[in-house]
C-alpha cells in the first residue's frame, strides 16, 4: 500500500512538472537565429510573357525598360518563423538631388536553413527620374518579432547612411507588385499579404 502511495505521489509530481513545462513560453530567439547572407542590386529588363492570341503589346516611348531589382539571401537557425520582415532603402540622385526610398516586404513559413530568398523592385521610371537610371547604393535591415537581427549595405559602411534622409515609400515595390510576380513563388519566399482595405 505504501509503494502504491509513494508511485502515485511521483506520477502526480511527473504530470505537475510537464503541465509547468507546457505552460512556459518558447524560448526567444537568439541574435545568431537570423542573418544576411548577401546582398545585391542590378538593372535589369522584365522577364517576357507572350500575350494572348499571339498579338503583341507595344511599348510605349515613354516607358523605359530597365528595373531596379535588389536581391538578398538569408538564413535561419529556426525550425519555423512567421513574420520575418525585410525592410530595404534605396538612394538615387546625387548631393541635393539625392533621394531616399523604402520598401517592406515580410515573409512567411520560413524554415530553417540558408538558402531563402527576398526581393524588392523599382519602376524602371521610377529609377529614371529619380536617379536618371543610376542607383547609388542600397541597404536592407531583417527583423523578426520587431527585433532588428541583421543589416547590410551594397557598397558596405559602417555609417546607416539610410537615416540621413527622410525616405519615400511609394516607388519599391514586392516582387508581387512588379512582372516578376509569376516567378516569384519559385524564388522568393511566401509573402504574407496585406489586408484589403475598404
Amino acid at each position: 500500500m505504501r509503494n502504491r502511495a509513494i508511485s502515485l505521489a511521483v506520477f502526480l509530481a511527473a504530470l505537475g512538472f510537464v503541465a509547468v513545462q507546457a505552460q512556459q513560453p518558447a524560448t526567444e530567439p537568439q541574435l545568431g537565429d537570423f542573418r544576411l547572407r548577401s546582398l545585391r542590386y542590378f538593372l535589369t529588363q522584365a522577364p517576357s510573357y507572350g500575350a494572348a492570341g499571339g498579338q503583341g503589346w507595344d511599348r510605349p516611348g515613354t516607358l523605359f525598360r530597365d528595373w531596379l531589382r535588389i536581391e538578398v539571401q538569408f538564413e535561419t537557425k529556426l525550425e519555423w518563423a512567421d513574420d520575418v520582415k525585410l525592410v530595404y532603402y534605396a538612394l538615387l540622385g546625387r548631393a541635393n538631388e539625392a533621394k531616399l526610398f523604402k520598401g517592406e516586404v515580410t515573409h512567411m513559413h520560413i524554415a530553417k536553413g540558408a538558402q531563402h530568398h527576398s526581393g524588392m523592385f523599382m519602376h524602371p521610371n521610377a529609377v529614371r527620374r529619380y536617379g536618371g537610371g543610376r542607383v547609388e547604393r542600397v541597404a536592407v535591415q531583417l527583423y523578426y518579432r520587431d527585433r532588428l537581427f541583421d543589416q547590410l549595405s551594397d557598397p558596405a559602411s559602417n555609417q546607416r547612411w539610410w537615416e540621413l534622409l527622410t525616405p519615400q515609400s511609394e516607388a519599391l515595390l514586392n516582387p508581387m507588385q512588379t512582372p516578376w510576380a509569376m516567378l516569384a513563388f519559385d524564388h522568393y519566399e511566401a509573402i504574407r499579404q496585406l489586408p484589403r482595405t475598404p
